[in-house]
């Protein structure tokens, strides 16, 4: 698990949560029994509300020459979201019962519920107003795919309707320990936010990020993954013998002009 793929899915899940979608605030982490499989191949949720459960699950570098072992590559962030009839609340106005406002608890709006969220995964994720998804946006390099499949079953004679949207982005690297954080660039927002929201995971961003240092040269074996012996090799860190610790403040030339 790198950096980015936590950042990206903390940003989403955050998003969501201020989105104002069908689930309100039970958007989940991570949460593996959300929706699980039985011994019989049925589907079952430990859920008592409408959710979504966010997972970044498979990343994959295959061009490492530019960012060595801090690439992140291609990432899937999945979005599973379940509904079931045991999850239907009475309104105390109409005295109907309902899955969410204005949806009847009917099997076919078990299903229309499930296609009204991905509709909204996608618009909140792209929301201009929303910060958390304006960050999600920027870890990103490009969107690649989008995928969205559905499922249900009837465990137990629980009428459960799922659906899982999954988005395969290409992001950015992980920053070096101590890597200087460009201002007003997504990590430097994203750890703002996380101050913001009171979030459990800041001090652990900020133990991993480092405290910004520079040094005379940059890090090549940290940015690329090269070893100190082809740095040397490649004098990345010598100037006519001098060593890659040594800080230069003063240059004489001896040329004469002509």
């Amino acid at each position: 698990m790198s950096l980015t793929m936590m950042a990206l899915r903390i940003a989403a899940v955050q998003a969501l949560k201020a989105g104002g979608t069908l689930v309100g605030d039970n958007v989940l982490d991570s949460q593996i029994s959300a929706i699980d499989q039985t011994a019989d191949g049925k589907l079952k949720s430990d859920q008592s509300r409408p959710f979504i459960a966010v997972y970044t699950d498979a990343a994959k570098s295959q061009d490492l020459s530019q960012s060595g072992l801090r690439s992140n590559g291609r990432i899937d962030v999945m979005f599973n979201c379940g509904v079931s009839v045991t999850m239907a609340e009475t309104n105390r106005e109409t005295g109907e019962t309902q899955i969410v406002d204005l949806f009847p608890a009917t099997d076919a709006n078990l299903e229309a519920t499930i296609d009204m969220l991905d509709l909204q995964i996608t618009r909140t994720l792209t929301d201009p107003d929303n910060p958390w998804a304006q960050v999600f946006g920027d870890f990103v390099q490009s969107y690649v795919a989008k995928e969205h499949v559905r499922s249900s079953s009837a465990a137990e004679n629980v009428r459960l309707a799922a659906g899982q949207t999954k988005i395969t982005v290409d992001v950015f690297a992980d920053p070096r320990h101590g890597q200087p954080l460009a201002e007003g660039g997504p990590w430097p927002r994203f750890l703002a936010l996380m101050a913001e929201h009171g979030a459990p995971q800041l001090p652990l961003f900020q133990q991993m990020l480092g405290d910004p240092t520079s040094g005379p040269y940059e890090e090549f074996e940290r940015l690329t993954g090269m070893s100190t012996r082809d740095a040397h090799s490649l004098r990345l860190y010598t100037y006519g013998g001098v060593s890659r610790d040594v800080v230069v403040t003063e240059a004489i030339s001896d040329a004469v002009p002509s």
